[in-house]
């Protein structure tokens, strides 16, 4: 620690760190713009300026850039002398040469840093009274829109898009005196990460064009803090509403998750909340009906056996309340075999080791990934992984006294100081582009590659009979040895258990070769990834037993009629398994948000993860809830509520439960490791606008005077209201939006970090629920792990960002990105069969038609295919691949273009239907008032 004075004023900070970043951690107020805590300093703006002293005897100073000058012991500095203020202003009034001022039209308006820091520098007037430059703005895609004319040149978007989150398609082109950031020409962002650019940049260039099209400003917005949906990591959010329709989510600071930053399904998958597919009222047999119906009743209240299917898609609470009304021993957690095969894996590992966090996976010194393509399984941990391969560069330039921060002078050491990354798999990816080693194979060999790495670094793992060592398995051998902090990830992408078991392994070998060092669990790190937002909270529930699915098909083959209680489920492959089953049903009893109700079934419309409270277990076992930012749409109640509904016509105990604090307490007498996370802030009152709201009580002034009592839940986590804890007046709280004094963008997250993912983490918050012993369980390799498939060709899984996610493929700005089917085979292969890249191809006699391309790295004998997650296709092995036909070409061309065409009929409507919606708010939107 340092001791620095502050206009005479003496603080204490962290040494090294730079004085900009120190100054806002005391919650100073020093205007900046290039700067970003995540990306570290260039000094592009200037400013930062500040005065700085040789000692308490000098009167004179020198002007300094904070975000650029390293905190020393006993330094002085000041942010109040009327130079550099007047340095500031000017400053400022240069960059704001040719910027248009149209704030009022602006869709950033109330929420720009650009604002903010102009009134923070006192600049209240235009300086130049020229001829403007303008420039032609871009279309870039269904998500981000390009107002270029705002620009103030901080370079932020180029050093986020290409330098922090790899993009190729976006960067700073100049000419004649004029700086352009955007494509080479018009075209959709391939980034998964380009939505960050809307926080990212300081002022509108770049915009969230879905939240325009349906725009609010920020003080009219009402505000939750959230959970992702759409994959394991549990990325946190805030979901912003009005006029109880979701508008927008934006990036919710988490130190050890996602920091500053989220993947592009995640901040805009969330709108299938206002789909006109989503299931808003009960139906019976295909009609729709009321509770009190008479026949439903009848038919809820059927005496045969009851069997219930959870969904990983489904919270905590509402898997528990079913497994509470059927019985552990009639709980079937919906997944298929080899699912669940991984998921007692994958508990048996997270019982031993403890999963790595984001933060902790960017400190990594050398990585290994087995078969999983984080890329699109979990974007934002393969983010994380590209952070942590600038480490060894800042190590060095460390050794030449060059801090970490400084950026532009850490990634030119980068060519040269790489840290190893190694993939043992198939398929092309941003990372496979960085990786260091590259086996190409598939996931039981690559399985096989792990065993017996971690038996060549420690013999008492098990290794696998006549298997060859692959010279990169040798060559990462040997980085293992010396790596300080490796990382080994893997998931369930593959289907295959044993790459778990592998991973697993190798973590033991690393802790038993490290182990004169005390703090060597701690060394070595490892990530599983599962595929689903609550995966592993069906693992927490299913540890004291349930119905497995091979006693589920077996109930179903026998005499007697069962119902089936079903809760949210979305996928094509998952609706083909009910199929299957409903044919020895009584009743099929269905819990959901999407789709066309069937004929032959109950339907009870579910509220979304946008209407109602509920907790998710992520990939660590990490504990997290969300909270609702709108009341329910139509008939919708949450899963639970609608089976404590069912358990009162059936009197079963669980009908006593009254609301969702009630349902948590049982939950925490069977986990009680859970009650630390429930009881946590209970009933303390959460702000959820910015202290700017104004106006309040003419939101709805064409029908009443009164103001809206906030929406709140009996029983949540916290309450919920337009007063309480403020963002950022306490570490503990969840912030519902980005606000402090003076700060109204979301860098005002910036003010209360001392060090953005330092060397000395802090420990991470939060309950995990599935607590590592640290115990040496070594996996033994087993015979049905390496059986070898007889068919010509084997299929292996591949994921899209935009496609493998059914929840968010019905949200129309991702369905507009939605990646067709795609079959892909190497070079070779394409040539030997005389297919062209871009051919449809069909495998044996599934229906879906592939798109071919072809990649160097697919395994031999071995084809990807990747089909979207609302179509239907299962075979894992082919015999015959087979050419489209000219007629089934452009048969399948003109279903393309008429999907796009629905697209834009879809999108148009929706935008009229949200539009007139703001014109014409029932009256019932307003709690308490007659």
């Amino acid at each position: 620690m340092a001791k620095i004075f502050i206009d005479n004023q003496e603080y204490t900070v962290k040494d090294g760190q730079n004085l900009l970043q120190a100054s806002l951690s005391l919650k100073l107020d020093l205007p900046y713009f290039c700067w970003h805590p995540a990306m570290g300093s260039v000094g592009a703006c200037r400013q930062c300026a500040m005065t700085q002293y040789q000692d308490e005897n000098d009167a004179r100073g020198r002007m300094i850039v904070a975000c650029m000058t390293p905190v020393t012991e006993g330094m002085r500095v000041s942010m109040q002398q009327p130079a550099e203020k007047v340095f500031r202003e000017q400053n400022i009034a240069a960059l704001m040469t040719h910027h248009p001022h149209d704030c009022p039209v602006c869709a950033e308006g109330g929420e720009c840093h650009l604002q903010d820091m102009t009134v923070m520098t006192g600049h209240h007037e235009r300086h130049y009274k020229g001829k403007k430059t303008t420039f032609v703005n871009q279309d870039l895609g269904p998500l981000v829109k390009h107002e270029m004319n705002r620009c103030i040149t901080c370079y932020r978007c180029e050093r986020f898009y290409k330098d922090y989150a790899g993009g190729t398609d976006l960067a700073a082109q100049a000419s004649s005196n004029k700086v352009y950031f955007g494509r080479q020409s018009d075209g959709t962002l391939e980034s998964e990460f380009a939505g960050n650019l809307v926080e990212v940049c300081p002022t509108g260039v770049f915009t969230d064009k879905p939240f325009g099209d349906h725009y609010s400003r920020k003080w009219d917005l009402q505000s939750a803090p959230s959970v992702c949906q759409h994959c394991s990591v549990g990325c946190n959010t805030s979901l912003s509403e009005r006029y109880g329709s979701v508008r927008r989510v934006t990036n919710r600071f988490n130190d050890h998750l996602n920091g500053y930053f989220l993947c592009d399904r995640g901040r805009y998958g969330f709108s299938y909340v206002d789909n006109e597919a989503r299931r808003l009222t009960i139906t019976l047999d295909g009609q729709q009906s009321q509770w009190a119906d008479t026949t439903l009743n009848v038919r809820l209240k059927n005496h045969n056996k009851w069997i219930g299917i959870g969904s990983s898609q489904a919270s905590l609470e509402d898997n528990f309340a079913l497994q509470q009304l059927v019985g552990s021993e009639n709980f079937n957690p919906g997944l298929d075999a080899q699912q669940e095969k991984l998921l007692s894996t994958h508990l048996a590992i997270l019982n031993q080791w403890q999963a790595a966090s984001l933060a902790q996976m960017e400190q990594a010194d050398a990585i290994v990934i087995l078969a999983e393509d984080v890329n699109n399984s979990a974007p934002r941990i393969a983010l994380s992984i590209r952070q942590a391969l600038l480490n060894n560069a800042r190590e060095q330039a460390e050794k030449y006294r060059v801090p970490g921060w400084q950026d532009a002078a850490v990634r030119a050491l980068q060519p040269h100081n790489k840290v190893p990354l190694a993939i043992l798999g198939y398929g092309e990816n941003d990372l496979a582009k960085q990786a260091t080693i590259h086996l190409v194979c598939d996931a039981k060999q690559a399985a096989e590659q792990g065993f017996l790495l971690a038996n060549l670094l420690n013999d008492r793992a098990t290794k696998p009979k006549v298997t060859k060592v692959a010279p990169q398995t040798l060559e990462l051998l040997e980085i293992l040895k010396t790596a300080k902090r490796p990382l080994i990830v893997t998931g369930w992408s593959a289907n295959n258990p044993a790459l778990l078991a592998a991973a697993s392994n190798i973590r033991n070998a690393l802790k038993a070769q490290n182990s004169g060092n005390k703090n060597a669990e701690d060394d070595a790190m490892l990530c599983i990834v599962p595929p689903e937002a609550n995966t592993l909270g069906l693992g927490l529930l299913t540890q004291g037993g349930y119905l497995s699915i091979d006693s589920l098909n077996a109930e179903n083959k026998n005499t007697e009629k069962t119902n089936l209680l079903v809760l949210d489920h979305s996928s094509a492959t998952f609706a083909k398994r009910l199929d299957e089953w409903r044919l020895q049903s009584d009743n099929v009893i269905r819990l959901s948000q999407l789709g066309t109700p069937r004929t032959d079934e109950i339907n009870l419309p579910v509220s979304s993860f946008s209407e109602c409270s509920g907790s998710e277990l992520n990939y660590q076992g990490l504990i997290q809830s969300h909270l609702p930012a709108t009341k329910p749409s139509g008939q919708c109640l949450p899963s639970w509520q609608w089976l404590v509904n069912i358990a009162r016509l059936r009197q079963h105990s669980l009908g006593e439960v009254d609301n969702l604090g009630q349902l948590r307490d049982l939950l925490s007498q069977d986990y009680p490791q859970l009650s630390v996370h429930f009881n946590e802030h209970h009933q303390t009152p959460l702000a959820l606008q910015t202290p700017r709201v104004s106006g309040r009580t003419a939101m709805l002034a064409n029908q009443t005077v009164h103001e809206p009592k906030p929406f709140s839940e009996i029983g949540a986590p916290y309450k919920q209201s337009m007063e309480g804890i403020q963002a950022g007046q306490s570490k503990e709280f969840p912030l519902a939006y980005s606000w402090s004094p003076g700060w109204n963008s979301n860098q005002s997250n910036h003010k209360f970090r001392d060090e953005y993912r330092g060397s000395e983490l802090y420990p991470q918050d939060g309950v995990k629920c599935i607590t590592a012993k640290h115990s040496d369980q070594w996996f033994k390799w087993q015979a049905d792990w390496s059986k070898n498939s007889k068919a010509q060709w084997q299929i292996l899984p591949l994921q899209k960002v935009f496609g493998s996610d059914n929840l968010s493929l019905h949200a129309l700005p991702i369905a507009q990105l939605k990646v067709q089917a795609q079959i892909v085979m190497s070079p070779g292969d394409a040539e030997k069969f005389s297919f062209i890249a871009g051919q449809l191809i069909y495998c044996d006699d599934n229906p879906t038609p592939l798109q071919l391309t072809t990649s160097h790295s697919v395994p031999k004998s071995s084809v990807l295919v990747y089909v979207p997650a609302d179509q239907l296709f299962e075979i894992n092995q082919c015999d015959q691949l087979t050419a489209a036909t000219s007629k089934q070409t452009s048969a399948y061309k003109e279903q393309i273009l008429q999907q796009q065409a629905e697209q834009v009929t879809v999108k148009q409507h929706h935008r009229d239907r949200l539009l007139a919606q703001d014109q014409t708010i029932p009256i019932h939107f307003i709690e308490g008032v007659s």
